[in-house]
């Protein structure tokens, strides 16, 4: 029975509305666009998935950028260290791009880590 209903979520032709918001979800700093703009009665279950996923990958990224400049600040093994955390942002570029083809794909992606974390946010 559950493969009937994702069967019939991927058919479902998505709005321009939801497609948008799927897309703007996962480029950073954009996600506050359809957050603070769709009105919250507007916010289906897709769209709130996606906003909810979106904006704690942005938490995350603002996060990473803050220790890497502090990292950054610190001679020698802080230098290291920032690089290193460099390859994370090879990581979120590569979840990001599989993220917007799956949302527009209208599937929805959980993300390994970021969906544990993204369950926190009750986007109504």
């Amino acid at each position: 029975m559950a493969k009937n209903n994702k069967e019939k979520d991927k058919t479902k032709k998505l709005s321009d509305n939801e497609l948008m918001t799927a897309i703007l979800s996962y480029i950073g700093i954009l996600v506050l666009i359809p957050l603070l703009v769709i009105k919250v009665k507007d916010r289906n279950d897709f769209i709130r998935f996606h906003l909810s996923q979106g904006l704690t990958l942005f938490i995350i990224e603002v996060a990473i950028a803050v220790v890497q400049r502090i990292l950054a600040a610190i001679p020698f093994i802080g230098w290291i260290l920032a690089s290193l955390i460099s390859l994370l942002w090879v990581i979120i570029l590569i979840i990001v791009i599989i993220a917007i083809i799956k949302a527009v794909q209208n599937e929805k992606w959980e993300i390994p880590v970021v969906n544990s974390f993204s369950k926190h946010f009750r986007l109504k």
